[in-house]
């Protein structure tokens, strides 16, 4: 997280980009091979084997077209992508071998991108920073801080903030679970995405019901007492909306897309225009050899205006890396989908409810826009989030005698 800032703080500022958080990750990514390794060389193996397949697609394109700074784009986004699976996948290890210090150290990874977004959201609040957008006429609305893709932080933001709620509902007074709640809901409209903006009216509402665990499917006494405070909370907030988006800037814009499009135009920005672009040239105008492996970010040289993005991870996924790319993610996280719901259910668990909330809200997040499963900033918080469930299992497995 922090390099993430210092990133943007020398684009911002300094008006260089210094890429630290590429030289931070990358060796990172390979380090974490390495100790996997040390303990599983399958498992190393695996991983490895997942890199050489979603490079076939560049490697051809490179062959093609000669273009080295495409082949390095679409290497650093394989990175990215495999980034949560081998941190997930070295805290199994981990897990294994010390369980108790893999967990401690996880819980301070997670603590340390909280208090790191806090400074982030504080820099935003005061100013410093990027602006989210450019509504015209030099107006701007939102702020991201340090962090420049807005979209990354969303994500990230819904992440680190649902751990954080769910540790103070579980171990801490019920006045400092509202003050963080009202903290969150400020963050979240400070920033002003879509997706902040809805993370954190979720997490604070969510958070609560998911830790009721066992009985997260059944109408509880506990579920009862929320509907009315809740229905008096949604309903202010409705009422107010209007006025909200319009201070921070964002009414215009919602209004010209509600214009242009509708409903649909408000929830995609627009993207859908070029999900059907973009996927009527992988039906139409791709191979069956990129259809299965993709076609890397060349594939924007078949569209008409260059676009070689949807910004929308389920598509672009199914075009830079096929459908063989586009299964192992959905593979992955359904995986954690399910553990953390199997988890959730026991009546001693300790942060599953938490990871499934989180895991399901990014899942449908993929499927309605991007930088979810392909983000530099979101990887290492999600992979390391996830990797609680392995101490949570292997704990409630010797309880149960599993």
């Amino acid at each position: 997280m922090l390099a993430d800032m210092v990133s943007g703080f020398s684009l911002m500022k300094l008006g260089v980009d210094l890429k630290f958080s590429l030289i931070y990750k990358t060796p990172l990514f390979g380090i974490l091979l390495l100790l996997i390794g040390r303990y599983q060389f399958k498992l190393m193996l695996t991983i490895l084997s997942f890199i050489v397949v979603l490079m076939i697609a560049p490697a051809i394109s490179y062959f093609k077209l000669a273009q080295p700074n495409m082949f390095f784009f679409d290497f650093g986004y394989v990175i990215k992508l495999l980034m949560p699976m081998t941190i997930f996948t070295y805290f199994y290890v981990m897990t294994q071998q010390a369980p108790a210090w893999s967990y401690r150290w996880a819980k301070t990874i997670l603590w340390t991108c909280f208090y790191s977004l806090c400074l982030n959201f504080f820099f935003a609040a005061i100013g410093v920073g990027s602006s989210t957008y450019n509504t015209g006429g030099g107006n701007t609305a939102g702020s991201t801080g340090f962090i420049y893709a807005g979209n990354e932080l969303g994500s990230t933001f819904l992440v680190i903030f649902g751990f954080a709620l769910h540790k103070v509902w579980n171990d801490k007074p019920r006045y400092l679970y509202i003050i963080l709640a009202m903290f969150t809901i400020y963050c979240g409209f400070l920033v002003a995405t879509k997706t902040t903006m809805l993370a954190a009216l979720i997490l604070v509402t969510m958070i609560p019901i998911v830790n009721e665990r066992q009985n997260l499917f059944r109408f509880t006494k506990f579920k009862a007492k929320l509907i009315l405070p809740l229905l008096i909370a949604l309903t202010i907030l409705a009422v107010s909306l209007f006025e909200i988006l319009d201070s921070i800037g964002l009414l215009g814009r919602f209004e010209y897309f509600y214009r242009q499009r509708g409903i649909v135009g408000i929830i995609w920005s627009n993207r859908d225009v070029f999900i059907i672009d973009l996927i009527s040239i992988y039906i139409h105008q791709s191979s069956l050899i990129e259809q299965i492996f993709g076609q890397g970010i060349a594939i924007g040289l078949k569209h008409s205006v260059g676009k070689g993005s949807a910004e929308v991870d389920f598509v672009d996924l199914l075009l830079w890396f096929g459908f063989i790319g586009l299964s192992m993610c959905l593979i992955f996280y359904s995986f954690l989908l399910v553990l953390s719901a199997k988890l959730t259910l026991r009546l001693k668990s300790i942060n599953a409810p938490a990871i499934f909330l989180i895991n399901g809200l990014l899942l449908m997040l993929s499927a309605l826009s991007g930088h979810i499963w392909i983000s530099g900033t979101l990887g290492i918080s999600v992979g390391v989030i996830n990797s609680l469930l392995w101490y949570e299992k292997m704990d409630l497995d010797k309880v149960s005698g599993g």
